[in-house]
């Protein structure tokens, strides 16, 4: 039996309840056929599992036909990887390579999670893009049309200050469609393709995105360390559930991640050929007069290990190493939970 499904983008409360729960709902003849599916599936199985549905035409996802309610409580949590990474980040942080760095793993085979200060709050800063990429999907849902506008770049590129850029941004002089916009925001982490997108995009949707996610909405003024990563897992997992965009475009977004350029930080620690997607961000803290004062570089997302895929957040932050020693740094540990997850 076939089954489908498509977000309904004026809910934003069944949205909530939807990701709050992890629950995936399907309609099968009626609500009823539902709730009676729902309930005798749950019924037979394990406590620590959730039941998840395969469909070769999106392979980059993986939605849930039902969640374990007790997935946050203690007999979830993995505590021999939580030990493994915590005894990494501590050593990292007396040798001085890091100040702080934070990680939240989700092994999506079997439902268990482990974390080490994944609470603690970063500027997310480049990542953020990952919502606006959200939002502009969530619009094309509605309106398809949105990612066919065409807008004329005339101006400065905004990527000379970053230590990670690729070379492949929009150029100048040129008319690009929202769409390819979106590409290049997203795959080379373009800053000017994200500005112009974000000038485009009206505020209350982006804001939507974060408030239908239960996440703070970033505003002028407000402290920057406001994400942890934990709650920026929040958008890699409705992209690999499909509970917040539909089938379609989760998988569209997740296979623009797929392609990111950013190989020295997740993807350098899995074997050559896994899929990630994922999305980094760094940023330099500089004082008034200039001088630098601490950097921090993030690295989050899902890796398609065969048969194990799972989700890795790392946010970091130190006063004093390299981007580059700090990128080994999360490439390591990637290295390190690629290895642990069974």
């Amino acid at each position: 039996m076939a089954i489908s499904m498509r977000t309904t983008a004026h809910m934003p409360t069944s949205r909530r309840t939807l990701i709050t729960c992890a629950l995936f709902s399907f309609f099968v003849g009626g609500v009823a056929t539902w709730l009676t599916l729902a309930f005798t599936v749950y019924a037979a199985a394990p406590s620590t599992h959730s039941l998840r549905i395969t469909d070769s035409q999106y392979p980059l996802l993986s939605p849930l036909l039902l969640c374990n309610v007790s997935e946050q409580k203690s007999p979830n949590e993995n505590t021999a990887l939580a030990k493994v990474i915590n005894d990494y980040v501590q050593k990292q942080k007396s040798a001085g390579v890091v100040n702080d760095m934070s990680v939240y793993v989700i092994d999506y085979q079997n439902g268990k999670w482990a974390g080490v200060n994944e609470n603690d709050r970063y500027d997310p800063a480049s990542m953020l893009k990952v919502p606006v990429m959200i939002a502009f999907y969530q619009a094309a849902e509605r309106q398809p049309s949105v990612l066919d506008e065409k807008i004329k770049f005339n101006g400065d590129a905004q990527n000379d200050n970053e230590y990670f850029k690729s070379a492949n941004g929009i150029k100048s002089g040129t008319f690009y469609t929202t769409d390819q916009m979106i590409d290049s925001m997203i795959i080379n982490s373009d800053n000017t393709a994200a500005l112009l997108l974000e000038k485009d995009l009206n505020p209350n949707t982006l804001s939507e995105v974060f408030t239908d996610l239960g996440l703070p909405v970033p505003s002028e003024g407000q402290n920057v360390q406001y994400l942890s990563t934990k709650l920026y897992a929040y958008f890699f997992r409705v992209l690999y559930n499909a509970t917040y965009l539909d089938r379609e475009y989760s998988q569209k977004a997740l296979s623009l991640l797929s392609q990111s350029g950013f190989t020295v930080g997740i993807k350098a620690g899995v074997p050559s050929g896994t899929t990630v997607a994922d999305k980094f961000g760094e940023r330099s803290v500089l004082d008034t007069a200039g001088s630098l004062q601490s950097r921090e570089l993030h690295d989050c997302g899902i890796v398609y290990k065969p048969g194990s895929p799972y989700l890795i957040c790392v946010m970091s932050r130190s006063t004093g190493s390299s981007f580059d020693a700090m990128a080994k740094n999360i490439a390591d540990l990637s290295a390190l939970v690629y290895k642990n997850i069974q």
